[in-house]
């Protein structure tokens, strides 16, 4: 398996800028996680958010909290949501893996041409 492909099969199967950092390209790396996971967490947000207000709105009394009621609130929750918003976030999030896995590979292929052309220099030079 070439360099390349390891690296765009760690965006596509682990997380997106896992190739970049494999790569070495921490910058890069780094910054597609960080808008990732502020991604995740705006979703996260806005699902806990819609869920206080749904509790605000109807609480829970006293021992009447079971798992299929919480797990109504949050159904509730998401059906409150602007979906939107959360459309456009989760569009964001596929197009930036999608171009994390073909950046991670570009810059594999990249990679691998440097050291080919380094190791055709070195093989064609004269050995003294």
């Amino acid at each position: 398996m070439t360099l390349a492909t390891k690296a765009a099969l760690f965006n596509a199967l682990l997380f997106p800028g896992w190739g970049q950092i494999y790569l070495k390209k921490y910058k890069n790396g780094i910054l597609i996680i960080i808008a990732i996971i502020t991604g995740v967490l705006s979703i996260l947000w806005s699902v806990a958010q819609a869920t206080i207000y749904l509790l605000k709105l109807a609480p829970f009394k006293k021992g009447t909290v079971t798992f299929e009621a919480v797990v109504k609130l949050a159904i509730n929750a998401i059906k409150a949501l602007d979906l939107s918003y959360l459309f456009l976030i989760l569009l964001s999030m596929i197009l930036l893996w999608i171009f994390s896995i073909i950046d991670a590979y570009m810059v594999g292929k990249k990679e691998i041409a440097k050291f080919n052309i380094a190791a055709d220099q070195q093989s064609a030079s004269p050995e003294a």
